[in-house]
């Protein structure tokens, strides 16, 4: 029972990688689909924008799962205790930026001409709820699963973000793809201190959320041609 207990708080927790939803990839049938109008898009809700220094990480790591249970409400407050970088910096919601991508490559790729971006917002909807919505079409969803820095060293940090994209059949209410995206750059000694990212209204910081952005926009769309335009 303790054990099937403490899966169920690891995997609550992220920290287990095989608690993670498996991709669905496009079957040769379904591929008509990506052509079936009107194509609809939006974007999930943005979690909070994350920091900890190595230090912070080591004390987590130390405390463990029971220091962690134990004192949640401490660490929470710890959390919160870090500057609103995405507030006070106005930084763009990468959920909304890589659905604009997918969608204008979508649309270019498939020639497709109904097109109704940002409809829905939010969590995940359940197909069924998008076929009542809806009736027929296509469906995108994109959401940003995690954002923020980590740190590369005890005061160098560098961007992770995870997303993730499906695509669902409006009219079967069945997803018929998804996949995920993570976009780590790790430049060692290069990578800049928190002061850095601060400096000249958190440009330096804008620029690498952007560019983790782009660049987990590109994986999420090559995943994409993979399974929809197989050479």
């Amino acid at each position: 029972m303790w054990a099937r207990m403490l899966l169920v708080l690891v995997c609550v927790s992220g920290a287990l990688v095989g608690c993670a939803k498996d991709p669905i990839l496009i079957t040769a049938e379904n591929r008509s689909l990506l052509k079936s109008p009107p194509f609809y898009s939006a974007h999930g809700s943005i979690p909070k924008f994350y920091y900890a220094s190595r230090g912070e990480q080591t004390t987590a790591f130390l405390g463990g799962l029971l220091f962690s249970l134990l004192f949640l409400p401490v660490a929470m407050a710890m959390e919160n205790s870090h500057d609103d970088l995405a507030g006070l910096y106005r930084l763009e919601n990468p959920g909304l930026k890589i659905e604009e991508d997918l969608t204008r490559r979508i649309v270019k790729e498939y020639d497709l001409k109904d097109i109704r971006p940002n409809e829905v917002g939010g969590s995940w909807s359940e197909p069924e709820d998008l076929k009542r919505r809806f009736s027929q079409g296509l469906f995108l969803e994109v959401r940003s699963d995690q954002w923020g820095l980590q740190p590369s060293s005890w005061s160098q940090f560098h961007v992770v973000l995870k997303s993730s994209a499906r695509l669902v059949s409006v009219q079967d209410a069945k997803e018929i793809w998804y996949d995920t995206c993570t976009s780590e750059k790790i430049d060692g000694e290069r990578d800049p201190k928190l002061e850095d990212l601060k400096a000249k209204d958190g440009e330096l910081l804008k620029t690498m959320v952007k560019e983790a952005t782009e660049a987990c926009a590109n994986e999420l769309w090559q995943k994409l041609q993979m399974v929809a335009m197989p050479k």
